[in-house]
């Protein structure tokens, strides 16, 4: 009980027991012509948010400026832009804290302009405050970010950076980029998060460190009030899962730009459950995309055998094994020519209880060729193209339409010893079909896909995990029911290549 009553008055201390008022506009600018280079929100005492329109750099980043009574800070200065290089930001800046001195009867104020990280749409207008007397410009590398705000133990703990009756924390978050942090607003309870998390592609260079990341910023979520994350970018729609093309020079439906304390729970568990992932992992609200860095997937070149599933739209399952180079769990859909997808639709009509296999005919690595619009050439098999399979196709080309699920399997993710997991799966389809593959983790374990009834939502996010109470691996039958479906047929059932 005293253990209890201690906690939450730590608690109680780190966390404010009110916080500003803080009003966002329901409208950002978003690509339209006669849009300033920036916004400028004042959203809060002593907070502006400012967005570069999109008309004159698409990354469109959200800048931040912070200011208390002995200093601001300036989060980010934003991308080059494209049309001329017109961005008035120190104008801006000037204005804005000449205005909020006048209004505190501050005489002076230091100006820290920092950066949540070092891309170069973020430190454009650096150059800007050059000469800005009474202004330091942080540095780049991770031990000048250090340096300045006193990170010593970079990249754990934090650190508290004061403003003059305003203290923000400071916390380091690599992983996107090796300089990465994220400031937390204790008068706002505002996160400003940078590319880590917002809603649109996170992009993931360094795994390691970016689960750290995820980790570390769940933990200061649970000591600190969070009443939103707001983050560099906006490129998720309203439509849940869905992002705007990058690169577009308009978004007129997009994402609110804060996300909550729920989200940042919902984006670390994303972490956790994409794995080692190659290719992108959903969520309503963002994107995992990783950035493969070089040599990070250098497997030597072979032959990968796939799964074909449905006849709607036509599925391929690697057929994989826990060895290098076939340990991948690989998912996506695949265009086949006319001719071959009809011949193939008449051959599974008239074999119903038979799979079908696609073997490919060269010999390569499967990150290197596995990427949305590839092409390779392959021979189709009615049954298993080496056991005994009737081929029914040679040579044909396959192309990537959309990947679903693509992680590499990690040795120790379900090491002996931890509590047996409920049984998950995989679910996907188009049309009129819809199929639930096992998710693979660690030897002993079992490759299996089913189709089923279609669950509710199904139609919106592939790659959404199906449970199956059933702890462990154990199979599916027909008349099953998994995340809201019931099993129609087995299709597919292998436990020998994944023994060991």
């Amino acid at each position: 009980m005293l253990s209890r009553l201690l906690l939450w008055m730590v608690l109680a201390a780190a966390s404010p027991a009110w916080a500003a008022t803080v009003t966002l506009p329901s409208r950002w600018s978003h690509g339209a012509g006669d849009e300033p280079p920036l916004q400028v929100e004042p959203v809060a005492p002593g907070l502006w948010v400012l967005r570069q329109s999109r008309a004159s750099n698409f990354e469109a980043p959200f800048l931040y400026l912070i200011a208390g009574k002995q200093r601001a800070l300036l989060l980010d200065t934003g991308a080059e832009p494209e049309v001329d290089n017109s961005l008035p930001l120190r104008e801006i800046v000037d204005d804005l804290l000449t205005q909020w001195q006048r209004e505190q009867g501050v005489s002076s104020l230091s100006l820290i302009v920092a950066h949540t990280h070092s891309h170069r749409d973020h430190v454009h207008g650096d150059r800007q405050f050059a000469d800005r007397p009474d202004t330091h410009i942080v540095g780049l590398r991770p031990e000048q970010v250090a340096k300045v705000f006193g990170l010593d133990r970079w990249p754990d703990g934090e650190a508290s950076f004061d403003l003059g009756d305003r203290e923000l924390i400071v916390l380091p978050l690599p992983g996107h980029e090796p300089a990465h942090i994220a400031i937390y607003d204790k008068q706002t309870a505002s996160l400003f998060s940078g590319d880590t998390l917002y809603p649109g592609l996170l992009t993931v260079r360094d795994l390691a460190a970016y689960r750290a990341s995820a980790e570390r910023l769940t933990g200061f979520a649970r000591r600190h009030r969070i009443e939103r994350v707001l983050g560099a970018h906006i490129e998720m729609s309203t439509t849940p899962g869905v992002l705007y093309p990058l690169g577009g020079p308009y978004q007129p439906h997009e994402h609110a730009l804060a996300l909550g304390a729920k989200q940042i729970a919902q984006w670390q568990a994303a972490v956790t459950d994409a794995g080692d992932f190659v290719h992108e992992h959903v969520s309503d609200d963002f994107v995992l995309g990783r950035v493969a860095q070089p040599g990070e997937f250098a497997d030597p070149p072979n032959t990968h055998g796939m799964l074909v599933v449905g006849t709607d739209a036509v599925y391929l399952s690697h057929l994989p094994m826990f060895h290098p180079p076939h340990h991948y769990q690989l998912i996506f859909e695949a265009n086949l020519p006319a001719e071959v997808l009809r011949g193939y639709r008449e051959d599974a009509a008239a074999h119903p209880d038979t799979y079908y296999t696609l073997a490919p005919t060269q010999r390569w690595v499967l990150p290197d060729t596995i990427k949305p619009d590839a092409h390779f050439k392959a021979d189709l098999y009615r049954g298993h193209f080496e056991r005994g399979g009737t081929p029914i196709a040679r040579d044909i080309d396959v192309s990537v339409r959309n990947i679903v699920h693509f992680r590499r399997f990690e040795a120790g993710r379900s090491e002996a010893g931890r509590t047996p997991q409920p049984s998950r799966w995989i679910g996907f389809g188009r049309g009129s079909q819809r199929f639930a593959a096992h998710r693979i983790e660690a030897a002993p374990d079992m490759d299996q896909i089913v189709q089923i009834t279609a669950p509710a939502g199904a139609a919106r996010i592939e790659d959404q995990p199906l449970i199956h109470p059933t702890r462990g691996s154990a199979e599916l039958r027909r008349g099953d029911r998994i995340g809201g479906g019931r099993v129609e047929r087995v299709i597919y059932t292998e436990y020998g290549d994944l023994a060991q």
